[in-house]
Formats: C-alpha cells, sequence, structure tokens
C-alpha cells in the first residue's frame, strides 16, 4: 500500500495504526459519560489514514513469472521475542524505575514494606472517613496524601529508633571490650 498510495503525513498514520486498537480498550468513567463518549465518536480516524489521490489509475505489472512470500498474517507487535510479557508487568517495572530507582532493596524487600505501608495507611483513623468514603476527589487526594506522610514519618522514625538502638548497643559492647583493663 505504501508504494501504491503515498503517505500525505507520516505522524498521522502512525497515530491512526495508534489509536485504533486504543481506543476500543479506553474505560471511561465519570459522570459525563455521554459527553466524552460523543467527543471519542466525533473523532474520525479515517482523516489520519492514508488518502488516495488517483482513481482509476492502472499500475503495469511486471509479466514475468515470479514468486511472493507469503504475508505476516499478524502484522502487528513485535515479532521473534520468546517471552510475552504482561504490559502490566511493564508499566510496574517502569514506574519502579522512574520513582524508586536508588532504592537498594530487593524486590522482596520492597514488596513487604508496601504491604506493611498499605496495611498502616488502611488502619489510619482517618482513613474510612476522609478517604474511602469521601466522594469529593480533591478532598480525598489531600487527605490520603497526609495519612501517606504520617504514616511514612512514623515509619522512618520506627527504623531510626531501630539504627540508634543498634549503635548504642554496639558502643556499649565496644566499650566493654575495650577497657583499660583488657588491654
Amino acid at each position: 500500500m505504501a508504494s501504491i498510495i503515498p503517505f500525505e503525513i507520516i505522524a498521522w498514520e502512525k497515530l491512526f495504526w495508534f489509536l485504533k486498537f486504543l481506543i476500543p480498550k479506553l474505560s471511561v468513567r465519570t459522570t459525563r459519560d455521554d459527553l466524552i463518549d460523543a467527543l471519542l465518536e466525533s473523532v474520525d480516524l479515517s482523516t489520519y489514514g492514508l488518502e488516495r489521490n488517483r482513481l482509476g489509475h492502472t499500475i503495469g505489472l511486471d509479466d514475468s513469472e515470479s514468486e511472493l512470500e507469503p504475508q505476516n498474517p499478524n502484522p502487528r507487535g513485535a515479532h521473534g521475542t520468546d517471552a510475552e510479557r504482561n504490559p502490566l508487568d511493564e508499566i510496574i517495572e517502569t514506574f519502579n524505575e522512574r520513582w524508586f530507582q536508588g532504592w537498594s532493596a530487593t524486590p522482596e524487600d520492597q514488596r513487604i514494606k508496601f504491604i506493611t505501608l498499605s496495611r498502616y495507611i488502611k488502619n489510619h483513623p482517618d482513613y474510612q472517613e476522609k478517604v474511602a468514603n469521601n466522594q469529593d476527589t480533591q478532598t480525598r487526594e489531600l487527605a490520603f496524601k497526609k495519612i501517606l506522610e504520617e504514616v511514612m514519618s512514623q515509619q522512618r522514625r520506627q527504623e531510626l529508633e531501630l539504627y540508634i538502638d543498634f549503635t548504642q548497643k554496639m558502643m556499649r559492647l565496644n566499650r566493654h571490650f575495650l577497657t583499660p583493663c583488657c588491654i
């Protein structure tokens, strides 16, 4: 098709193929569903496709005998990869690389830490009233941020207390072994 019909704008053609498969998967849940559905329906994807500017034009082909390779029945996506990856795993991996790149904890330690934090957040006295049962999106987000900051501060204090307690015990132990009578 590319050799028969010229591409007008390559970026639009790429956008056409991207949106062709993306739009049916969009799940829009708002109070204005009708307006958003009307907006999605108003986008005419065929305007981003190829434009045929020579109707009825004949193409001269070579009369000699030739053989064509069969076309790939599934031309979309990457080919030749052995392991198929879940898109959700890729999103999580990208998110973790972006926000937790300097965190040296193992994935299992990270998982345990996040599960613990989520339990502390859900057990917070204000969580049910201000986050879970709150219909106002903006105040719910603000309340969640405040609860998260409180829980993180509490966790940091606990980690710091553990570190201080450990260093104090180690210093006492070192002093015991380094007394003048032992030197």
